[in-house]
């Protein structure tokens, strides 16, 4: 390189070198615009895992934001009168860190807009079902090959309907999220014995369940709950009469039972610093304004509980007996009055 173009290369820097910011100047900017994003992933979260819980409980509540958002009903925006929402928790504890994950609980929020009613479908882990390039698997292991998405299509496939969106809901983080409420009142059903905690002799401490340990017994009831109590009674099944389709009835009754607590402002605002571990939506193309705007429209005091059809080998009958054409042709509530056996609580 010449002398000149030396000389030329120095004179323009030189003459640009004030319009470069100092470094030590901006380190305060990015550290703040840092500490925003970090605020806005959070509260994301949280307004998630409020819309999530409130879907589960169909009970209507307004989503706080710190912009004014205009909300309109589902019903007004031109979008079909059924929608299908997939609600997956997950059995992710801290004493199974790195081990497999599986979706403990399936739940299909069936959205009827027209009876502005939630119907509510369970799906237990241990139907099976066709899982493309893994062949006949439990339900539940969908999860461990691909996560929400693959579920997210076998559960469609299974059922004949489409997916609109859902979420997966992390149990150790609601236990969490339980505890930042502080607890939840729930009502026992019938005597839950705990497969998973008991009692450590002699100090009486509640500790993971070991060999000749006495374990912990829910018994008949309405009482208050801690978090890490919530979390294990609704994980338990062996001990009900009716298994998994009894702890899936377990599972929306504490979601509704924390949707009655978020009423609470206050309460919500002890939320939101945790709630972003409990939660991961997938709305696909419904913003959290416009499922804030369905919710709104809904009847609280109308989701009624469904049991996936099934044979008695747990097979899942042809068609769901009339229930997946019925989900499709927006006629659930016609099927469910001409099937009262399949309404749970």
């Amino acid at each position: 390189m010449n002398d000149a173009v030396t000389s030329a290369l120095a004179a323009a820097f030189k003459q640009h070198e004030q319009d470069v910011p100092d470094a030590m100047a901006l380190r305060p900017a990015i550290a703040a615009g840092a500490r925003r994003r970090r605020a806005r992933r959070r509260l994301s979260g949280a307004l998630g895992l409020v819309a999530a819980i409130a879907l589960v409980a169909s009970v209507p509540l307004a989503l706080p934001d710190p912009a004014p958002i205009h909300t309109e009903s589902l019903l007004d925006a031109g979008v079909p009168d059924v929608r299908n929402f997939l609600i997956l928790g997950t059995d992710r504890r801290p004493e199974s860190a790195g081990e497999t994950v599986r979706a403990d609980a399936i739940l299909i929020l069936h959205v009827d807009a027209d009876s502005r009613t939630v119907y509510q479908l369970s799906i237990p882990r241990d139907v099976a079902v066709d899982v493309p390039n893994f062949g006949r698997q439990q339900a539940g292991t969908a999860f461990v090959f691909g996560g929400y998405e693959l579920t997210s299509r076998v559960v469609g496939n299974l059922l004949g309907v489409r997916i609109d969106g859902g979420a997966v809901i992390d149990f150790a983080g609601m236990q969490r999220v339980t505890d930042a409420m502080g607890g939840v009142d729930l009502c026992v059903d019938q005597q839950t014995v705990s497969m998973h905690l008991g009692y450590e002799k002699p100090s009486g401490r509640v500790v993971p369940l070991r060999s000749g340990m006495q374990p912990v017994v829910y018994e008949p009831g309405c009482r208050h709950f801690a978090g890490w109590e919530a979390l294990d009674y609704i994980r338990q099944h062996q001990s009900l009469a009716n298994g998994g389709d009894d702890r899936d009835t377990h599972v929306r009754q504490f979601l509704a039972a924390l949707a009655r607590r978020l009423d609470d402002p206050v309460k919500v605002s002890k939320v939101l610093p945790v709630a972003g571990s409990a939660l991961d939506l997938h709305l696909g193309d419904t913003s959290l304004a416009a499922l804030a705007g369905v919710l709104g429209g809904l009847d609280a005091a109308r989701v009624p509980g469904l049991r996936l059809p099934l044979g008695p080998d747990r097979a899942v009958l042809p068609g769901g007996d009339g229930l997946f054409a019925a989900m499709r042709d927006g006629a659930v509530p016609e099927w469910v009055t001409a099937h009262p056996k399949y309404v749970v609580g």
